[in-house]
């Protein structure tokens, strides 16, 4: 919606007449005769008349004033249309008007990691390079941006200034190592004319951390085992997802270098329909440095990098239903 034009020609002779004789008093007090034979007050009207005609002329906006303005916010000439209908032309010049505004309010330049992200998500699929080259393998679905870090050469902890790691996740990863590195030398190179002169990109995909996981399911009685077993490793797999996480995360996928808990797993599983209770949950398969451990020495969580996603196997998730007195396995 296009913003409507303020009425520049709002004063008419007589206010502009009355503001100045409102005037003589503050500005010039020996002025005392302000009747309509005093020269000064003939001035006065002229120059109210010759300010009259003055805003009604700033109030309309000739067409070649608009071809020039067109041209300037262009950067090119642009010529008004005159081999079509007068009503044709007023509203080709609206749209053009629009599609230069648009133009001109979209982002190019990247400072912050915001734009960075928005540059990446929007603008870089929708280049006819990235289209053309890479199809819909080009498309980015998620990018983290980490300031000070160069993830491709340092040490992952060793803050470097002026660098800027960007870990991106393509909605439909390639398997080919080469394509791989032609789309992240090509989206390099498509920043590098946006960014700051003395920020260092580095454009790499997510590392995945594997994690097993295993658990005990109490369920009521009531519950169907396989309904309930198959639905829990629905839930888990959709809760590490790298993308469309369903209800988990706004379906964003699961956040980069978020920290797995085992108290949100519990509640996970025991949120259950027809699970009681859980018991056993363990988490195994990575490297033992990335353990959480709480003052009384217990597991609590894994530790997960900024640049890392979890990709999550269920080694086993066993159910127990309460048969009398005795919880007992399902066959």
């Amino acid at each position: 919606m296009p913003i409507p034009l303020p009425n520049l020609d709002d004063r008419t002779y007589a206010d502009l007449v009355e503001d100045a004789i409102a005037q003589i008093p503050i500005e010039a007090p020996e002025w005392t005769d302000h009747n309509p034979s005093d020269t000064g007050i003939i001035l006065i009207e002229l120059l109210a008349w010759l300010t009259e005609m003055v805003l009604y002329r700033v109030n309309q906006i000739p067409e070649l004033n608009q071809a020039q303005f067109l041209s300037l916010l262009k950067g090119q000439p642009w010529v008004w249309p005159t081999d079509i209908p007068t009503a044709a032309q007023a509203a080709l010049v609206q749209r053009e008007i629009q599609k230069t505004l648009a133009e001109l309010r979209r982002p190019y330049r990247a400072v912050t990691n915001p734009d960075f992200a928005q540059l990446i998500l929007t603008d870089w699929g929708q280049t006819r390079y990235a289209q053309r080259e890479f199809g819909e393998a080009g498309a980015i679905a998620r990018v983290n941006c980490l300031p000070k870090r160069d993830l491709e050469n340092a040490d992952i902890h060793q803050p470097v200034e002026a660098h800027l790691s960007l870990v991106i996740l393509p909605r439909y990863p390639q398997s080919d190592a080469s394509e791989k590195q032609r789309l992240h030398h090509d989206l390099k190179r498509f920043l590098d004319q946006r960014r700051l002169i003395t920020t260092r990109l580095h454009v790499i995909e997510p590392e995945f951390v594997d994690v097993t996981l295993s658990a005990v399911l109490y369920l009521q009685d009531s519950a169907n085992p396989p309904a309930v077993q198959a639905q829990a490793e629905r839930q888990i797999t959709a809760f590490f997802a790298p993308l469309n996480s369903q209800e988990f995360w706004q379906g964003q996928g699961y956040p980069f270098g978020a920290d797995i808990y085992l108290s949100e797993l519990y509640q996970l599983l025991d949120d259950l329909p027809g699970v009681d209770h859980v018991e056993d949950l363990q988490l195994s398969g990575f490297d033992p440095s990335r353990q959480h451990f709480n003052a009384q020495n217990q597991l609590i969580g894994v530790a997960i990098q900024d640049h890392e996603l979890v990709n999550i196997q269920i080694a086993s998730l066993s159910t127990l239903q309460r048969f009398g007195d005795q919880w007992q396995t399902n066959p």
